[in-house]
């Protein structure tokens, strides 16, 4: 067999070995994707955790149980405790909110329990005079405010 028999055969299978390079390539970069959501739904978990174990403070939780009872009769430095607390939480909130079509097989159900968390963080009479106080200041994105207000309507409809 000559070289020139051959040629059209090593072509074949360099393109085929191209083609198998392409696939793994593919692969590879799914697995990456997979392990980038994962790592950043791990880090959203840790963020929530976090920000749930504030209240561990026993100092804290009273702070809160106060605030949520009569934000007005906080102090300045109080009420800015707690509207940073609010806002954290919202943010963290809004996170999940937002990559929600993300969520990855094993955290199917967190959506329920995440609006019910941010039910429970704004349905209190301290909450909602920080929100009519804060609303105006337009330090959220647009899809935040929906979201705040829809919990707070719900909330007032009951």
């Amino acid at each position: 067999m000559s070289l020139s028999q051959l040629a059209p055969i090593a072509d074949i299978l360099a393109a085929l070995g191209v083609i198998l390079s392409l696939i793994f390539l593919a692969y590879e970069l799914r697995q990456n994707r997979k392990q980038s959501e994962l790592a950043n739904w791990r880090d959203l978990l840790e963020s929530l955790s976090n920000f749930k174990g504030l209240s561990n403070n026993l100092d804290f939780a009273e702070f809160l149980e106060r605030a949520e009872r009569d934000y007005d009769a906080l102090t300045p430095a109080e009420k800015r405790a707690f509207g940073m607390y609010l806002e954290q939480g919202i943010h963290i909130i809004g996170n999940f909110v937002k990559h929600n079509d993300t969520i990855p097989n094993k955290l199917v159900g967190m959506e329920g329990a995440l609006h019910s968390l941010l039910r429970d963080l704004l349905n209190n009479k301290g909450a909602r005079a920080w929100w009519i106080e804060t609303k105006p200041k337009g330090r959220f994105m647009p899809q935040t405010y929906v979201m705040v207000d829809t919990v707070l309507d719900q909330y007032n409809k009951v």
